[in-house]
């Protein structure tokens, strides 16, 4: 099957990227650089709108879809919501702990 025909391979194969480079942004700063760094901040942000983006082509798997969707919800919130109403403590809890949840549920899905 080609990339066009399995269009949650190459989701899966960006998202496993994009985690790999939240993970690093967190590993080199803490929550006074997030809080004070807009511009760290901020790509942070843009990193969880991108892996929304992807978790958006994975919610039409079958199964248990509710972890692609919450993404999918956080991209919306994240790229629609004024910045001073982003929840912010959410945001930095999730770049340091959910990583590896995600990870554990792209490796469950058969490329």
């Amino acid at each position: 099957m080609t990339g066009a025909a399995r269009p949650e391979r190459g989701a899966v194969l960006e998202l496993r990227e994009l985690l790999d480079e939240i993970d690093a942004l967190a590993s080199e700063g803490d929550r006074t650089r997030y809080d004070e760094d807009r511009r760290y901040r901020w790509v942070i942000h843009r990193l969880w709108i991108a892996v929304g983006n992807e978790a958006a082509v994975l919610e039409w798997l079958p199964g248990d879809t509710s972890a692609w969707r919450a993404l999918r919800l956080l991209r919306n919130d994240l790229a629609h919501v004024r910045l001073p109403d982003i929840d912010e403590d959410a945001v930095w809890r999730m770049t340091n702990i959910r990583t590896a949840s995600l990870r554990i549920l792209l490796d469950a899905i058969p490329l």
